[in-house]
Order: C-alpha cells, then sequence, then structure tokens
C-alpha cells in the first residue's frame, strides 16, 4: 500500500472516529435536552392533579396520543382514585414505582404496547401518601432524533468522501517531490562525475533532503573513486614483483644456466615472494579496516620495553642504512593496548623514517603520558615531509618526493596501516615537521594510560 494510500486511509479512519463520537455527543445532548423540557412541561401539568380527583376515567386505551397528556392520581393503597378523560383504567406505575413516587419524584421512560412514554410522578401534596401521574407519548421526540440521526449520517458520509479524497490529493501532492527525487535518483549512473538531483527552492522538509542526498551521493562518488584508485594502485604495486618472480623463475630454468646462479635467483624469487605475502596482508590489514573488523586485544603492557624490543629487531637495518635508534620512555609507564598491533604500528614508523634519515642521524622512539592520554612519538632529522604531502600523509600509497628518500621500494601503506591501528584504539595519528628539521608521527591514544 503507498504512503499517499496509507495516509488517506488512517485520515479517513480518524476522522470517521471523531464525526461518530461528536454525532454520538450531540445525539445524546439533544436528547436528554428533550427530555428535559418534556420532564419540566409534565410537572408542570401535575398542577392540575387536584381536580381529577374522584373523577371516574372514561374508556379509553390508557395511553396518551402524540402531544396529548395524561393525568392519573393513586392514593395510597395504590388505587386509581382520579384521572383524564380517555386515559381508561390502564395503569401507568407498577406497585413498587408508586412506593417510590410517594417519597420523590420519578422520571421514567417505558413502553406500554409497542409505544414509547414518558411518565412522571410526584408526591400528591393534597393528600399525604398519594401518588400524581403525568405521561405522554414520546413518538414526536423520537422522530426528531431519528430524522437527526438520519441527516448525520448522511452528513457523516459526505465529510468522510471529502476527507478521503483530500488527505489523498494532499498526500499525492506533498510526495510528488520524493517521487521525483526517487525518479532522478534512479536514473543516476554509477560512473556519472559530479551527478545531483535538484534541490526545490521551497526551503522545507524535501529541498533538506535533497540537499542531503546530494551530500550522499558525493560521497559515495569519493568512496567509488577511492575504490577505484585503490584497485589500480594495488595492481601496480603487485605487478612490479610478480614481474620480477616471473623472469627469475624463468631464467632460473633456462637450459645451460650456471648452476652457482641457480641459488642467487631463487633467492631473489624469494624476496619477491616475502614482498608479495606483506602487501598482501597489508591490502587484507586496510580491507578489514575499512570494514571496522580490525581485532584489537588491550591487555596492560609496559611501553619501555616495546619500544626496546622493537629497536633490538630494528638494529640490522639502521646498521645498513647509517642511522642510531634512541629509546625515551619511563620504565613505569603502563597503558592498555594490543601490543601486537602496536608493534606493527611502530615498525612501520621505524621503516618510514630509516627511509629519509641522514648517515649518522638519529631516529627517536618516544613514549610519554599527558594525563590519562598515552602519546607515542617517533621522529627523524631527514628533510621531513613536503608541505603539499602532509594532508595526503596517511593515505594509502601516497608517497613524497622519491628523490627525498635515500632508498625506494616503499610502498606507501605504511602510514595508513598505523593510522588503521590507531584508529582501531581509539586514537589518532598526526603528522608534522619539526622546528629543527625532520619529521616527526605521533599517535595519541585516549585513556590508555593505566599507571
Amino acid at each position: 500500500m503507498s504512503i499517499r494510500l496509507r495516509l488517506a486511509t488512517v485520515f479517513t479512519v480518524a476522522t470517521a472516529v471523531i464525526f461518530s463520537f461528536g454525532a454520538w455527543l450531540f445525539v445524546a445532548e439533544l436528547s436528554s435536552g428533550l427530555l428535559n423540557l418534556l420532564d419540566s412541561q409534565l410537572k408542570a401539568d401535575l398542577i392540575q392533579a387536584g381536580r381529577l380527583v374522584n373523577t371516574p376515567a372514561k374508556a379509553g386505551t390508557g395511553l396518551p396520543l402524540p402531544g396529548q397528556v395524561i393525568l392519573q392520581v393513586f392514593d395510597s393503597s395504590g388505587h386509581l382514585r382520579g384521572s383524564t378523560p380517555d386515559s381508561g383504567d390502564a395503569l401507568l406505575l407498577t406497585a413498587a414505582q408508586l412506593r417510590q413516587g410517594r417519597t420523590s419524584t420519578l422520571s421514567i421512560t417505558t413502553t406500554l404496547e409497542n409505544e414509547s412514554e414518558r411518565v412522571v410522578a410526584e408526591p400528591f401534596r393534597a393528600h399525604p401518601g398519594w401518588v400524581a401521574v403525568a405521561a405522554t407519548s414520546l413518538g414526536t421526540i423520537d422522530r426528531a432524533v431519528s430524522d437527526v440521526e438520519s441527516g448525520l449520517v448522511i452528513a457523516g458520509i459526505v465529510v468522510l468522501a471529502i476527507a478521503g479524497l483530500g488527505s489523498y490529493g494532499l498526500g499525492r501532492a506533498a510526495l510528488s517531490p520524493v517521487e521525483r527525487l526517487r525518479r532522478e535518483v534512479a536514473a543516476l549512473s554509477d560512473t556519472g562525475r559530479g551527478a545531483t538531483v535538484a534541490v526545490p527552492r521551497t526551503n522545507d522538509e524535501i529541498a533538506a533532503l535533497a540537499q542531503t542526498m546530494n551530500e550522499l551521493l558525493a560521497r559515495l562518488h569519493n568512496a567509488l573513486d577511492r575504490q577505484r584508485a585503490f584497485v589500480a594502485d594495488a595492481a601496480h604495486e603487485l605487478r612490479t614483483p610478480f614481474a620480477v618472480l616471473q623472469g627469475e623463475l624463468e631464467l632460473a630454468s633456462r637450459p645451460g644456466r650456471d648452476p652457482e646462479e641457480l641459488p642467487v635467483a631463487l633467492g631473489r624469487a624469494s624476496q619477491e615472494a616475502a614482498r608479495l605475502t606483506r602487501l598482501a596482508n597489508d591490502l587484507l590489514l586496510l580491507a578489514r579496516s575499512d570494514e571496522e573488523q580490525i581485532e584489537v586485544h588491550a591487555e596492560p603492557m609496559a611501553l619501555r620495553p616495546l619500544l626496546l624490543e622493537s629497536a633490538r629487531a630494528f638494529a640490522g637495518k639502521a646498521e645498513e642504512v647509517g642511522v642510531t635508534l634512541r629509546v625515551e620512555a619511563s620504565d613505569e609507564l603502563v597503558a592498555l593496548l594490543d601490543s601486537d598491533r602496536m608493534r606493527q604500528a611502530v615498525d612501520n614508523l621505524l621503516h618510514n623514517a630509516s627511509r629519509f634519515a641522514p648517515v649518522g642521524s638519529e631516529i627517536v622512539m618516544a613514549a610519554s603520558a599527558r594525563g590519562h592520554d598515552l602519546v607515542i612519538e617517533v621522529s627523524d632529522s631527514g628533510p621531513g615531509f613536503p608541505p603539499d604531502f602532509l594532508p595526503h600523509a596517511f593515505e594509502r600509497f601516497s608517497r613524497p618526493d622519491s628523490g627525498r628518500a635515500r632508498a625506494g621500494g616503499g610502498t606507501g601503506l605504511g602510514l595508513s596501516i598505523v593510522q588503521a591501528i590507531v584508529t582501531a584504539h581509539g586514537g589518532k595519528a598526526l603528522a608534522g615537521n619539526r622546528a629543527e628539521g625532520g619529521a616527526t608521527v605521533t599517535l595519541e591514544l585516549p585513556g590508555a594510560v593505566v599507571r
């Protein structure tokens, strides 16, 4: 069922309920008012009851005709002592009702011979214990109420028809811009750059929806562009090691090749296979990061031993490139971290710094506490990050000018992985340049410090 039809149905049902309640209340008040007016008239007619004492009733039905009032007077024994002409000898009240009428005013609606009658009785003041009774037919009132009810039924049908059609038309008019937006979005192509929907100038909720939809489309196009770029960059990075690996294997398999060259070729092939494995693992970690599926098993751990372990593992590479490592961290500094993931992040930072640090310079790894927040910094004395590269430092496959680096070979995923690991810990990574020269990468982990 469409929204327009649901809106019309709900509005019509609500109108029917409200109209029915109002009509019932109106008819009830009208009937009550007419009965009260009739009771007042009957009480006024009871004043004439004194003239009917010892007046015998003439032959009649005992039932009042429409517009006619009949009176009866009963003594304390319940005998009829007088009545209006043609009232007959039919009693208007039962014995129990007579007993009640001797002490208080009684107004009832009763049915006599299939006719609705209004009967009022009250004590007869001239004779204690006697009861004066007045009755008249309710035919006139019943017809008036019936006519009102019929009119209300017809009016209700007209009102419900107008309400249903009006609400359907109003819903259709209100939702037509939404339908237009739906058609425009359905017609968009995933290859169309900058595709948007028209924003109406009504400055209402529909305009806000169109603006939000355009923002969503822009985010989707940006995400699609990043995905395409990611796939293209990954294919480019994978192509080189695959080509090298294939070339080495082909050379190794050539007939007549020097047997001493075979271990060298296999060693190069093994290096390229290891590079492919690292690249595949990095891509898998980043893919999990996009889906927020990086598992972090945080436990209390001392920061200085972690940094020293990373420095020892990197000592061979540091000696190879001619740099030294220095660790600055308190022995008492303990934080809640995933040691394997954080070690991976620090190792990536060391590898990145070693590619740019000048020979004879120093790479510093520092960890400190700012309140309950943990701050880890890795800095070098190299040329620093190019200013135009800083906004893109943590983007995948993003690399600065290769001329600034001592050696190539980076994939541009190191800082992206660092950011993914820190984000999984609830922190953030920042890249910047030191005033005295060199680059620094800062990892901020809120609330990680245990003591």
